[in-house]
């Protein structure tokens, strides 16, 4: 059930105070007893909070002197590209990246107007560099993605493009760690103060000029341009709130542009549905005051404050990011002309995708959850698009050659935009098609109390572990803990049905486990299958065994 103040403009009794949190940022010195202020890389990176000791400029120091520590072994030996986001804590953590990698004579490329840099536009910048260089570059980009705007983020992306790996990660998480304790054992990092950097440090960088200018190789801006469509952005505050502006311009595209100053507080935002503020644009209730206005709109789309997921309103509401990378991945497929290419989801993805893709003979390739497994698989052109159901996705350009290997809320916004040019303004409701074929299935999340412990034996949990047979009444077909792509594990457990399926998992930052669910027996069919799930897992977990 939703919280009372959901979809509800933000009171002035929670809007962060940023003095406060900037002055923990530098003031607050993590205890390396306490295993929550530890550097820890969670699907993406390293995130927490500073007035909690959890992000702080010792943790931001420490993951950047161990990223230059082990770039070259991880391939770059150019210079390394910097992003940062809109919250407030994303500034003050740029000036340590940036101090760490000048005390360490690593070459930073900054964006030209010292301005914020999204996530696809580092990802496009290391690709585009690297195509014409041979001294490859990688990058950092500080963001804690959608997340509340008290906390901070850092991760790693590597000279392909994308997310670091898991074995890339755990490297410079290991690493970071041993220089935190180091320093409260009175060491100090590598970094000089940023009054004192050198200017060949640091090299300008046209990241909006340069990624704006080349959308017309991955989107039809022409047919966007011609159809005219009237399109409310809702940048939410963010990095590429620029970019849409500059979009504009470029193409001439008809867009009402809205939250576009920058505001770290994020006063404007309406609540998410459990009463926090969090810029997660696929929530309806983050996006509710662009539904309140779609009436006055072909299209309305949103992004977070990375520019790394994307939310869609059409007449009838926000597309789910299940629904519409179905709808993506079957258009891409028919207008691009692409041949040996594959679709990539993760595991908590629609099976929607594997009907259509079995009906249109093109490869799923189906990975763990996290957008690092399609990077090689972008990178290399295997697959044409990948996508997750938290609403992050990339494709390739239109000659079938890679664009991004992170997440682009951008082009999948614009991509919307160019299914409503070409197919016409009902093209991105659920295609009355797609349920005649497929079905129209449910799909849902919920979160259940789960102890340390349970957690760790969640995330290596093997099948056998499972002994129940059904799952609300329905047969159970198959039960698994590695993908289907590679045969990587899950981190937890998948359980399927013929109507329906679900998978849980453990979370990385707090004591409990997620169960996504999708179910072909309608909302109340989801509710019981969830809470079958929920009873299941928990059976495992408690050792007890399962009857039917």
């Amino acid at each position: 059930m939703a919280h009372a103040l959901a979809g509800k403009p933000v009171q002035e009794q929670d809007i962060i105070d940023v003095q406060t949190i900037v002055d923990a940022y530098f003031d607050n010195v993590p205890d390396m007893t306490n295993p929550t202020q530890l550097v820890s890389f969670g699907t993406s990176g390293h995130r927490g909070t500073s007035v909690d000791g959890t992000f702080t400029d010792l943790h931001v120091a420490a993951i950047t002197q161990a990223i230059c520590d082990g770039r070259k072994q991880f391939g770059a030996t150019g210079p390394i590209f910097v992003g940062q986001d809109t919250h407030a804590l994303s500034q003050p953590a740029l000036v340590t990246v940036l101090e760490v990698l000048a005390g360490n004579g690593v070459t930073a490329m900054v964006d030209c107007d010292m301005a914020f840099v999204p996530t696809p536009s580092v990802s496009r910048a290391i690709i585009r560099y690297n195509e014409e260089h041979d001294d490859k570059a990688d990058g950092i980009i500080i963001t804690p993605s959608h997340n509340p705007p008290d906390n901070g983020g850092i991760k790693y992306n590597t000279i392909i493009g994308g997310p670091a790996d898991t074995v890339v990660t755990k490297w410079i998480e290991m690493r970071a760690n041993e220089y935190l304790t180091a320093y409260c054992e009175s060491e100090d990092f590598k970094r000089i103060s940023i009054d004192n950097i050198e200017p060949s440090a640091q090299v300008p960088y046209d990241y909006k000029g340069l990624y704006v200018e080349e959308l017309g190789d991955v989107i039809n801006m022409e047919a966007i341009k011609t159809a005219g469509p009237k399109v409310l952005v809702d940048t939410l505050g963010g990095s590429g709130a620029s970019y849409w502006n500059a979009i504009k311009e470029r193409y001439g595209l008809d867009l009402t542009i809205i939250h576009d100053d920058y505001d770290p507080t994020f006063s404007f935002m309406t609540y998410d549905h459990d009463g926090k503020v969090r810029m997660d644009c696929s929530s309806t209730y983050v996006m509710a005051s662009v539904i309140n206005r779609i009436g006055d709109f072909d299209l309305a789309v949103g992004n977070d404050p990375d520019y790394d997921r994307y939310g869609i309103v059409v007449s009838s509401g926000l597309i789910s990011a299940n629904t519409f990378l179905t709808l993506a991945a079957r258009y891409l497929f028919t207008t691009r002309g692409w041949k040996h290419k594959g679709v990539g989801k993760t595991v908590v993805c629609t099976t929607m995708i594997d009907k259509w893709a079995a009906d249109a003979e093109t490869p799923v390739f189906e990975v763990p959850v996290g957008f690092k497994y399609f990077s090689q698989l972008l990178f290399d052109g295997a697959i044409g698009i990948g996508g997750e159901e938290s609403a992050g996705a990339s494709f390739l350009k239109k000659d079938g050659t890679v664009w991004t290997t992170d997440k682009d809320g951008m082009i999948m916004a614009l991509l919307s935009m160019e299914i409503m040019a070409v197919m016409g303004k009902s093209a991105l409701k659920m295609a009355d098609e797609f349920v005649e074929e497929f079905g129209n299935p449910s799909f849902g999340r919920i979160d259940a109390p789960c102890k340390k412990e349970q957690k760790q034996i969640l995330k290596q949990m093997s099948a056998e572990l499972i002994t129940a047979t059904t799952v609300d009444g329905d047969p159970i077909t198959n039960i698994r803990t590695t993908s289907l792509y590679n045969d990587m594990p899950i981190d937890g457990v998948r359980v399927e049905t013929d109507k329906g399926w679900f998978v849980a998992r453990p979370s990385g930052t707090e004591d409990l486990y997620k169960i996504y669910g999708e179910s072909y027996k309608g909302d109340l069919g989801l509710v019981a299958l969830l809470t079958a799930g929920e009873e299941i897992v928990n059976a495992a977990l408690n050792g007890t065994i399962e009857t039917e």
